[in-house]
């Protein structure tokens, strides 16, 4: 069920094409935060995706890397 979760969170973000707020995401998807943390922080770790500081101080940034970015 997990890798379903992962493959799920990555289409998403890589359909996006731009940074997402993880509060919208966890919005957008139906799940709590801390289960799209979990997942993102997964993609992370697997290099999928970039998770940064938004403008605001309070707001985590989730992009995935697709392949454009390393052509």
């Amino acid at each position: 069920m997990f890798g379903r979760r992962k493959d799920v969170v990555y289409k998403v973000l890589a359909t996006k094409k731009r940074a997402v707020a993880l509060q919208s995401l966890s919005a957008e998807l139906e799940t709590p935060m801390p289960a799209v943390l979990k997942t993102v922080k997964q993609l992370e770790s697997d290099g999928l995706v970039e998770v940064f500081y938004g403008q605001d101080k309070a707001s985590i940034m989730v992009k995935a890397k697709t392949i454009e970015d390393y052509i």
